[in-house]
């Protein structure tokens, strides 16, 4: 695997509210000071090491809690460290030169925030079927270039970096509700669930 020489390592700044300390209730004008902290993560390899995520924050809950101040504890985030089932994971991702991803779906909404590279966003146009953790599909490629924000609603897609650079993105993975289209076959319309996937 090719060494991310060229990407610095992510920080977390982290800015949180101290307690008032002697406040008196009856001065409505008192405003906490500011605590920051300034943390280096470090990546670690993912699916192969093709991959390097670093976490930033994570919340079992939506909305969030502002409680508090000091170290930043990461919830547990269950399987391969994606999805927190009824919150928020958010995360540095880091994509090796000429790394393919793996094509999937998850039940939640995220938000890849491009900051460095080319990354290219694989999904299928038309609807496929899987047979035995195998899909057969046609693809098209959707080039995201730094600044570009992707909105990725429950779908089919896989992350890939084809360039000869070093791609690092932010995800924000929101938990969602299950993942439903609508399916018009038969003559009637009915509402199909998707599932989580991963394909070979």
């Amino acid at each position: 695997m090719t060494s991310p020489v060229l990407l610095s390592a992510p920080r977390r700044i982290t800015a949180s509210n101290l307690p008032l300390g002697g406040h008196d209730p009856a001065n409505s004008h008192s405003e906490p000071g500011v605590e920051v902290l300034v943390d280096t993560l470090n990546p670690e390899p993912i699916l192969g090491g093709g991959l390097l995520r670093a976490r930033v924050a994570s919340s079992k809950t939506v909305p969030t809690s502002n409680d508090g101040h000091g170290k930043l504890e990461l919830d547990d985030v269950p399987g391969l460290g994606i999805v927190l089932p009824g919150g928020l994971n958010l995360y540095y991702l880091d994509i090796a030169p000429k790394t393919e991803g793996v094509m999937h779906r998850t039940t939640s909404t995220d938000y890849l925030f491009v900051l460095q590279g080319t990354l290219s966003l694989i999904t299928p146009p038309s609807p496929f079927d899987i047979v035995d953790g195998q899909g057969t599909y046609d693809t098209i490629e959707t080039a995201c270039k730094p600044g570009d924000v992707v909105l990725q609603r429950g779908i089919m897609h896989a992350l890939s970096n084809r360039t000869d650079e070093w791609v690092r993105v932010v995800g924000m993975v929101v938990s969602s509700e299950k993942n439903r289209v609508r399916s018009s076959g038969s003559g009637d319309d009915s509402t199909v669930v998707l599932e989580d996937a991963w394909l070979q």
